[in-house]
């Protein structure tokens, strides 16, 4: 395998193909570790959920460090804006556990903190379960595909669209889970949390499910025409804003070739408010969505970086959707705008 494609993770380059899903995109991948034994070598899992008439979002993730033998990750829930994740009515993420949970592959594993995840239909059907019985957290949720999987033409991420089904538990009340959620997996990359010259922008990845029929998933930045904050104090990655994209429209999965995006945030916290874009796909049509965010919160994956992950309600060609944004904010730029008015 080239180490040459896995120096960048998916959202610091362009891509604009994709490659055929198989059900091995859902297991692990051991053959990455020959001749890679970098320890940044990661896999990951994410699913989110929603209940946005109540303002609550919430996410699971597995991020598995196979030359270390070791993973993290669990669950994680809130309602509204909370200003750190120890806010969040659910938040219970362990790191660095053995990987011997992870015996039985992706089909079947549990975290020591009791997050359960089984794959019932590689590429089609998950289950998710975790209960704390004593602060009255639960939640037992069922994803299923609703379309084929986007996978990157490097083999090493996939995104898609999927039905959710269940029920969540905060503090004792239980709200149905009913809606759609895109999930991602990363595998035979290297994730590491050195810090680029010069700083990076802020960066979304822009997820949403209007229906069966209209998915889409987008990683941009602000177009510098549309004059973002940071423009002039932090160099702007090269080349297009947009990193990657798809739609999923009446069966057919098309790649996104161009962006024009713009958002606004709070000044106090840095969280996003409200988005607006223009999308346009390799058939040439084009998308214009405005974003509202419903609830934010944000996370450390990993020290040198804060994810704030928002629930947003999307709205597009007088169709809405309950979908995702997540900022990735780097230490050059909280520095210099955090508490600003």
């Amino acid at each position: 395998m080239s180490t040459d494609t896995q120096q960048q993770v998916f959202w610091e380059q362009q891509n604009r193909s994709f490659s055929k899903p198989t059900p091995a995109c859902d297991l692990l991948h051991p053959e990455a570790r020959e001749g890679q034994t970098d320890p940044a070598l990661t896999e990951t899992q994410y699913f989110g959920f929603s209940v946005p008439e109540e303002h609550i979002h919430g996410l699971t993730y597995l991020w598995h460090h196979p030359n270390l033998g070791v993973v993290s990750g669990g669950v994680f829930a809130w309602r509204g804006v909370k200003r750190g994740p120890l806010e969040a009515e659910l938040f219970d993420m362990v790191t660095f556990a053995s990987d011997d949970c992870l015996a039985g592959d992706l089909y079947d594993y549990k975290l020591p903190n009791g997050y359960h995840v089984t794959t019932q239909e590689p590429m089609r059907r998950h289950r998710l379960r975790y209960a704390d019985p004593g602060r009255g957290n639960a939640l037992d949720i069922s994803f299923e595909a609703v379309m084929p999987a986007m996978v990157l033409a490097n083999g090493h991420h996939l995104e898609q669209a999927m039905r959710t089904t269940g029920e969540l538990t905060l503090g004792g009340e239980t709200y149905p889970v009913e809606g759609f959620n895109v999930r991602d997996r990363t595998w035979s990359e290297l994730r590491r949390d050195t810090l680029q010259p010069g700083g990076m922008p802020p960066i979304d990845w822009m997820t949403g499910a209007f229906g069966d029929d209209f998915s889409f998933g987008c990683t941009a930045q602000d177009n510098l025409d549309s004059d973002p904050d940071w423009k002039g104090v932090i160099e702007a990655s090269p080349g297009d804003p947009l990193k990657l994209g798809w739609v999923w429209r009446d069966g057919e999965l098309t790649p996104l070739v161009s962006s024009r995006k713009r958002s606004r945030r709070t000044a106090g916290t840095l969280f996003p408010e409200f988005v607006e874009m223009e999308l346009t796909d390799a058939c040439g049509r084009t998308y214009e969505m405005k974003g509202t965010i419903l609830a934010a919160c944000p996370w450390y994956p990993w020290p040198t970086l804060e994810a704030v992950i928002c629930s947003v309600r999307w709205e597009c060609e007088g169709r809405t959707a309950y979908g995702e944004l997540q900022r990735g904010l780097r230490p050059d730029y909280i520095r210099a705008f955090r508490g600003r008015v």
